[in-house]
């Protein structure tokens, strides 16, 4: 009873190393001279095949999995910095906070803004929505979460040849950083998409 319940683990073993590797694994290793599915080289020594453990092959998954959770934690942490970005594609309107960064340093680099009801109290508070046309930043509130909440914008870079789409308005780096252009807001947006850009963003 004892030696067939040791023959079929042995068995159970050996099948789950061949579907991982695509090879048998012995529990014992071999005398030098006696080595299964060994090849005779040119010198007449043989290439002795690697052989693993059960124990060896879990550990080797687990490191694989380790190195895999920080690697997808390392990004997530990249990521939730970057969406706290803000996109804002006018003098007149508040800023819009990142949702979604696409293709970082390529030739179709994306981020969507949506604007939010911080956003909106934010610059209305700080006076400068429409030009603080608003009699009041309750008002300035009111009517441009009326407007502008729940709205999206996006900019789209190609990092390669240094040009950017915000909103309507199309950029060729590097830009004039000032309002009437609207390079004020471009030079921010393409830097947040382009951050291996080597040229210039913004006229000296």
């Amino acid at each position: 009873m004892g030696s067939n319940h040791t023959r079929s683990a042995s068995t159970r073993d050996t099948q789950i190393s061949e579907l991982l590797l695509g090879q048998a694994v012995d529990k014992e290793q071999p005398p030098n001279n006696e080595i299964p599915g060994g090849r005779s080289m040119s010198d007449g020594t043989l290439n002795k095949p690697r052989r693993w453990s059960i124990s060896a092959l879990l550990a080797l998954l687990k490191m694989s999995s380790i190195r895999a959770f920080i690697f997808a934690a390392g990004f997530s942490s990249f990521a939730a910095a970057a969406l706290g970005a803000e996109l804002q594609r006018s003098c007149i309107e508040p800023p819009a906070t990142v949702i979604e960064l696409t293709g970082i340093n390529t030739k179709h680099a994306r981020a969507r803004a949506k604007f939010s009801e911080p956003d909106i109290v934010k610059a209305c508070h700080e006076g400068y929505v429409d030009q603080g046309s608003f009699s009041s930043p309750e008002k300035c509130i009111r009517e441009t979460k009326v407007a502008l909440l729940g709205d999206e914008i996006s900019a789209e870079a190609n990092c390669t040849k240094g040009t950017l789409r915000l909103g309507e308005m199309t950029f060729k780096m590097p830009v004039e950083a000032n309002c009437a252009s609207g390079g004020i807001f471009a030079a921010p947006a393409f830097t947040m998409l382009c951050p291996k850009y080597r040229g210039r963003v913004v006229k000296p």
